[in-house]
């Protein structure tokens, strides 16, 4: 089974998963942009089962909390979690509302060895930067939230419910 570290850039929090994400994303939305200073954030989820350790003291933000607004169509919230010394954004956490479980999402770039497949999925293209090309072979959601897809078929690659009336 494969074994990720990821780490932040003073190397204070480090988090060690085992075993393929479940997904390997970007995410072009604004709050993803500005949280991360940057023009997507690309990142891997993991069920909280293969999370094998979380070190380091880290700060957490969750919109809930400060202002009442939480994560769109995540009724607890994201927990965004951060290095408190040097401040790197190094993984988020939320119980995903379509099946209870909590799920860790590490950024691609946090991992020591970042050898990951190419992202299966792009969420809210409608705030790519028009210079930054689309991920040939991946789903291409333009607003999760429009009524399109649903944002648990997001996070199938897009792939509709075989149950659902999605096609």
């Amino acid at each position: 089974m494969t074994t990720r570290t990821a780490r932040c850039a003073c190397g204070r929090v480090e988090v060690t998963v085992e075993g393929d994400p479940l997904l390997v994303y970007v995410c072009h939305c604004d709050f993803c942009q500005r949280r991360s200073g940057n023009v997507f954030i690309a990142s891997a989820q993991f069920p909280e089962e293969q999370v094998v350790s979380i070190t380091g003291e880290t700060h957490c933000y969750n919109g809930l909390e400060v202002d009442g607004v939480g994560a769109v169509g995540i009724p607890g919230g994201i927990n965004y979690r951060f290095c408190e010394v040097c401040g790197s954004s190094i993984y988020m956490d939320a119980i995903f509302p379509h099946t209870g479980n909590r799920v860790f999402t590490i950024a691609l770039g946090s991992f020591v060895d970042a050898v990951f497949p190419p992202p299966t999925t792009e969420f809210f293209t409608r705030f790519r930067h028009p210079w930054v090309p689309p991920i040939p072979d991946a789903v291409q959601l333009f607003d999760p939230l429009d009524g399109s897809l649903t944002v648990e078929s997001g996070l199938r690659g897009g792939r509709p419910d075989p149950s659902s009336s999605e096609e």
